[in-house]
């Protein structure tokens, strides 16, 4: 029983290594070629199992047909602004997305022993590409990298659709007679040269100091005017409440004037009215006073003299307390 166990293993075994060594297959998303002593075959791109001879005789290379990214090294990027000069360059880092177009072109634009080292081979043709064509469009647009910076120049600010485009535009040309397409090329990442950093520092430092005295600047002028506008409102409203307060006491002496001119024709009367209305004034709430009637307008609380008849009214009486 457990001879026949080991031979039903070993031919399990037997037919798993035939079936990779004498098969292969094709996923969906994959294109495969097969060599056959040195000379590949016509691209296969319909999935499947298919049926192959073992290495030596056939070799069977198969690639992804589905896009792929890639992201260029982050190095210097020259611009116009020429070599001599102090913002010549910028740190740039690029991505692009590319796939295979032409199989048959790509199998023969490509070297390497494998599908990786094909594939290997392919990106390494493409990053120099893409490479030498940013290197081309950036040197065009960009004066240096104070264009990548938006310092409210709108005229020397490197637009980065355009660029990317322009990229685009010239790596595809030269990518197609690898038999690739490339997809999309875009910016991951922009920065400053570290022997440019110090300078840059200082122009972002002056920018600052210069944007913060402006502020200091404008915020005086501001308190200044403040300052002003209160002083003018508290001089005319001391003036306005001068010339209130002179037509108030205007008004007063010359109500007083004329009650001195009414009171001036009977002294007596005007003495008594003087006297009942500080009377009146003292005794305005519930008061008890003690004092002597001699004192002040309380004389009146003694009483009034009775007026003296005229002689001549025929009445021959005469006044009493």
């Amino acid at each position: 029983m457990k001879k026949v166990v080991n031979i039903i293993i070993f031919g399990l075994l037997l037919l798993i290594f035939g079936s990779y060594m004498f098969t292969y297959q094709v996923r969906q998303d994959e294109i495969a070629f097969v060599n056959t002593l040195g000379k590949d075959s016509d691209p296969i791109e319909e999935p499947g199992l298919r049926a192959k001879w073992p290495w030596p005789i056939q070799s069977v290379y198969k690639f992804d047909k589905r896009v792929h990214v890639k992201t260029t090294r982050y190095d210097q990027v020259m611009t116009s602004a020429g070599e001599n000069e102090g913002s010549a360059s910028v740190m740039m880092q690029f991505y692009f997305g590319w796939k295979i177009d032409n199989p048959s072109l790509f199998m023969k634009g490509t070297k390497g022993s494998d599908s990786e080292a094909r594939l290997r081979d392919a990106e390494k043709k493409l990053l120099e590409i893409v490479d030498t064509e940013k290197n081309n469009q950036v040197n065009q647009v960009a004066m240096g990298y104070g264009s990548f910076v938006n310092d409210g120049e709108a005229s020397a600010k490197v637009d980065f659709d355009r660029l990317e485009a322009s990229i685009l535009t010239a790596a595809k040309d030269k990518a197609e007679k690898l038999g690739v397409a490339i997809e999309f090329v875009g910016i991951r990442k922009v920065g400053v040269p570290q022997s440019n950093l110090d300078v840059v520092l200082n122009a972002m430092v002056t920018q600052w100091t210069n944007a913060a005295g402006t502020t200091v600047h404008l915020a005086q002028q501001e308190a200044e005017a403040i300052r002003k506008k209160a002083q003018s409102d508290k001089e005319n409203a001391v003036q306005k409440a001068q010339l209130e307060a002179d037509a108030m006491l205007a008004k007063a002496q010359a109500d007083a004037l004329q009650q001195f001119k009414a009171l001036e024709q009977d002294p007596e009367l005007a003495a008594f009215l003087m006297q009942l209305e500080a009377l009146e004034k003292s005794v305005k709430k519930q008061t008890t006073l003690i004092l002597d009637d001699t004192m002040g307008p309380f004389g009146l609380l003694r009483g009034l003299k009775t007026p003296a008849v005229n002689p001549d009214s025929g009445d021959g009486a005469e006044g009493k307390e």
